[in-house]
């Protein structure tokens, strides 16, 4: 059991050896928020689909992903029906972290790129807090501004790395294929396949800052190393 290190490239080494138990079920829980909006009649459909579906479904299919990863990190197995079992008991306490989320990070882009940066940063800990801490969703906001304090560099840089690791090649996907007959769903499925990989690596940071050990990890670097 050793803790993660913050290394943009030894958190996407180990994210992509531990994929493999939970790959399908992760991506199976992506696939709604991907795939659904484009079988709307329209765009003024889709979009007032996809945001209804990121308040009330979104957060509990997130949750279910949660535990999923983490149990793959700790190395044990769960199926998805436990997964989103459990996520269906915080239900409430998920969709209300990402109501206060929206409330709080909309306004923040609207008005300047970088203040709401910085705040994605900042409380980027809050849904994991609450579904594998059981806070209540201001007891996780709380949690992760005291996480990331003093740490938001050594956190923003290897989420942005990982991040544009999955978006650059996501992005060539939908330009390549901009004009082809499925070129959206393409596009889609691409972006599902990057989930669990992605999901794995920003639990991975999680841990890191928590202090928590991964059974098995190859990253035996300490948080600050």
């Amino acid at each position: 059991m050793t803790q993660p290190s913050l290394r943009p490239g030894e958190i996407l080494r180990t994210a992509f050896n531990r994929v493999g138990s939970v790959f399908v079920p992760v991506a199976l829980l992506a696939l709604p928020a991907n795939v659904l909006p484009l079988l709307m009649p329209t765009p003024a459909l889709s979009a007032t689909f996809s945001f209804a579906f990121a308040i009330l479904i979104g957060p509990i299919l997130g949750g279910a992903s949660i535990v999923l990863v983490d149990r793959a990190l700790s190395g044990e197995k769960m199926d998805i029906g436990t997964a989103l079992s459990m996520a269906w008991q915080r239900a409430g306490q998920l969709i209300l972290t990402s109501l206060l989320l929206l409330v709080i990070l909309i306004p923040s882009f609207a008005l300047l790129l970088i203040p709401g940066i910085y705040l994605s940063v900042r409380l980027f800990a809050a849904q994991y807090e609450v579904m594998l801490e059981r806070k209540s969703p201001t007891e996780a906001m709380e949690v992760s501004w005291a996480l990331t304090k003093n740490r938001w560099w050594q956190i923003f840089v290897p989420i942005l790395v990982i991040t544009l690791v999955f978006l650059v090649p996501i992005m060539l996907v939908s330009a390549i294929f901009a004009n082809a007959p499925l070129g959206e769903l393409i596009t889609a499925l691409v972006g599902i396949a990057a989930t669990p990989v992605l999901l794995l690596a920003i639990l991975l940071i999680y841990k890191g800052l928590k202090g928590q050990s991964v059974s098995g990890s190859e990253d035996t670097d300490p948080l600050n190393a």
